[in-house]
């Protein structure tokens, strides 16, 4: 378990998983570095890049996971509910608790304000990114085992526990979900590497990314049943990886070419995509109601995939900004 202490940093214990987010981190920033090396960057941009995005990913990793905590405060004063929160918890980062989705945000704001500081081309360092992170994101996830998170429901295919890949708990078997995400975020390196294949406007590679990330995020985090960031029955980390997807889309829609007499096509697309989104919330009800899990994955899975598929149709012309 994480309770594992492996030495003592300003009166506090060190875990193992704590020490391998740092590696995960590492890695991230060395894989992007990679790529940066590939574009000619030098290495005083990849240092300022390290430095931002290691204070950015700290700051709001613990900022979104303590966001969940102050909507819930918020939310129970208006329902006049009381279980306790401390709304300064939230301020105790020594205790633990974040937010990987919040990292990936930070890392991101990370690289704009080295861009920025370095004068390279807006979007190249976020670029980097798109390779960085899921490298980051593999370390990360399989860093989970034996922990007591990224574990999902009881497992009751035979051949599934005969691979030896699920662990125990409590005398049954239960899904290794934080397998499923690692294999998950290597697919989606490979799709960034096949697709940078192509030349592309600097920040495309990292906004494509983030969009396929938080349409398979939702899926995912459905599959955890760890308690990890949950409020009573919402997964938040699920509500924050469809809303990178929807902004995502959202960016693009701005920069798309305008064509005059053609607005009811981007309304159509949008009525399309929150529809999706409605479905999705109905089908993450119904994994615990219809009696059918599969059904209810298939059913969130459909929805994903309109939803990007939407989302492709207003992704910007190539010489959009």
């Amino acid at each position: 378990m994480e309770s594992s202490v492996l030495m003592m940093l300003s009166g506090q214990p060190l875990t193992r998983f704590g020490l391998c987010c740092a590696i995960a981190l590492l890695t991230g920033l060395l894989v992007s570095g990679l790529w940066m090396r590939r574009k000619g960057m030098g290495y005083g941009t990849w240092i300022r890049l390290c430095l931002c995005v290691t204070v950015g990913c700290f700051v709001t990793a613990r900022l979104f996971y303590a966001l969940a905590d102050w909507i819930m405060i918020l939310l129970e004063g208006i329902f006049d509910l009381n279980t306790g929160r401390d709304p300064l918890a939230g301020f105790r980062f020594w205790e633990g608790g974040y937010s990987l989705i919040g990292g990936i945000v930070g890392a991101l704001l990370g690289a704009m304000a080295a861009e920025r500081w370095t004068g390279v081309g807006k979007g190249s360092l976020r670029d980097a990114l798109a390779f960085g992170i899921p490298a980051a994101v593999i370390v990360e996830r399989l860093s989970e085992q034996g922990t007591g998170i990224g574990l999902g429901r009881y497992v009751t295919s035979s051949w599934l526990i005969s691979t030896g890949l699920c662990p125990e708990l409590y005398g049954d078997y239960v899904h290794p979900v934080y397998l499923y995400e690692a294999a998950a975020a290597l697919i989606l390196l490979t799709v960034v590497l096949v697709l940078s294949r192509k030349e592309r406007p600097a920040g495309r590679l990292q906004e494509i990314f983030l969009l396929l990330f938080g349409l398979s995020q939702v899926i995912l985090e459905s599959l955890r049943a760890d308690g990890h960031m949950v409020e009573h029955f919402v997964h938040i980390q699920q509500v924050y990886a469809i809303i990178l997807a929807v902004w995502t889309i959202f960016r693009w829609c701005l920069r798309g070419k305008k064509t005059p007499g053609e607005g009811w096509k981007t309304a159509l697309g949008w009525i399309v995509i929150f529809a999706a989104v409605g479905v999705a919330i109905w089908a993450e009800f119904g994994v615990d109601r219809w009696g059918n899990q599969l059904l209810a994955y298939g059913v969130m899975g459909l929805s994903m995939l309109v939803i990007g598929l939407t989302g492709r149709s207003f992704y910007p012309a190539p010489c959009g900004r």
